[in-house]
């Protein structure tokens, strides 16, 4: 599969260079996206972080639930920041090349979460003055979060085809492709615990307690890729000064299905959805 990503990249990049081309526009934006999340488990993450005391636990009787609190219900999320060149080819006036680096951030691209609680009485208060009873409860809750994310750098390209160039909004389509290595990526572990005493007489009402530990892991480097469909609007600031006539503005949507590769893992395939802001000055 990587092969294959690479002879695609290596082929767009020779069909578009093997013409004649000219710098014609330059691109810079940034966005955030959705992407399919990829549920781990404990066993994955033992070998994410084989040196790991969180992991020495005995987790048997914890309720696995399915993503992390900080993103939506089975997706991650991921943020891009890009600076692009546009080409333009003689024999194909009607299409712009986009072409190049993209940095890529994917949080918590792997993840395995769990909880275990349990509650008991803990003891009975009764009035002396109309012999009303409270009962008191305790419980205690152990949970762990565990997650994988990395920060990569890819080559990125685009074949963007306008309607409407000549006004002052038009908009674009095409499809592209990027890819890349990433350069920093970590394992991290949380567990905490919890307990608490819950009562209510005379006024009084709940006593937590928690402790928690977390670590923290570098893993290798692997390889990312994503192929998407940009769909985008675009404004032209300038309509009569030419100071600011070059200058666009435009927002894009890109579906895209996702390549992520986790070393000692595996690779998955997921589909996602981002968007991107991005400035358009033509030269």
């Amino acid at each position: 599969m990587k092969k294959a990503i690479l002879i695609a990249a290596l082929v767009m990049s020779s069909a578009a260079f093997s013409q004649n081309l000219k710098i014609s526009e330059l691109h810079i934006s940034s966005g955030t996206g959705y992407n399919g999340l990829q549920q781990g488990s404990i066993a994955d993450f033992k070998i994410l972080a084989p040196s790991s005391t969180i992991l020495t636990k005995d987790f048997s009787q914890f309720h696995m639930y399915g993503y992390p609190s900080f993103n939506s219900v089975g997706m991650y999320q991921s943020s891009s920041y890009s600076l692009q060149l546009g080409l333009q080819c003689a024999k194909m006036p009607k299409v712009t090349f986009r072409v190049g680096i993209s940095h890529v951030g994917n949080f918590g691209a792997l993840s395995a979460n769990g909880t275990f609680y349990e509650s008991a009485p803990y003891d009975t208060l009764t009035s002396s003055q109309t012999g009303e009873q409270t009962f008191i409860d305790s419980s205690h809750q152990k949970t762990y979060d565990m997650t994988y994310s990395n920060q990569q750098i890819r080559l990125d390209g685009a074949m963007i085809f306008r309607m409407f160039p000549e006004k002052r909004w038009s908009l674009h389509t095409g499809l592209g492709a990027s890819i890349g290595m990433s350069y920093r990526a970590n394992t991290d572990i949380r567990y905490w615990e919890t307990s608490s005493v819950n009562y209510n007489y005379q006024g009084s009402g709940n006593y937590y307690n928690g402790t928690g530990t977390s670590e923290s892991f570098k893993n290798k480097n692997s390889l990312g890729a994503s192929l998407y469909i940009p769909m985008g609007v675009d404004f032209g600031i300038g309509k009569k000064r030419s100071f600011w006539m070059p200058f666009h503005l435009y927002l894009e949507a890109r579906p895209s299905l996702n390549i992520n590769s986790i070393s000692g893992i595996g690779t998955s395939f997921s589909p996602g959805m981002s968007s991107a802001a991005g400035l358009r000055v033509k030269l």
